[in-house]
């Protein structure tokens, strides 16, 4: 997945790779970042789990969460506990993933944010 992110990514943003929650949290307290994305399903800490640590540090940051699963009731708890801005089921779509990453920039930039529903 890093793999596949870094290369959808890499022409039109600056990547930074964490292969865990714990070098991401300490990414974080090194400098900013603009959004966040992570899979759900992670050793030790989840997915949510680190975007509901990152929506407390650093509440500017655009949060973007990537699932397989699609049970609403998981998803609806990572939209309301982690604030997050968008989500991406998998199989990801390259196109989709790169349109919510333009999207949340916009947001960033002064369009109003739609949640995910």
């Amino acid at each position: 997945m890093l793999d596949f992110l870094q290369r959808v990514l890499r022409r039109r943003f600056q990547v930074h790779r964490c292969s865990s929650a714990e070098i991401a949290l300490d990414k974080l307290t090194e400098r900013d970042f603009d959004v966040l994305i992570t899979d759900q399903k992670m050793p030790k800490v989840s997915g949510i789990q680190l975007l509901e640590t990152a929506a407390t540090d650093h509440p500017d940051m655009l949060r973007i969460l990537i699932s397989g699963y699609t049970e609403l009731p998981t998803i609806q708890r990572a939209i309301e506990k982690c604030r997050i801005h968008n989500y991406i089921l998998k199989p990801v779509d390259s196109r989709k993933l790169l349109s919510a990453v333009e999207k949340e920039y916009k947001v960033r930039d002064g369009e109003p944010l739609t949640p995910p529903t």
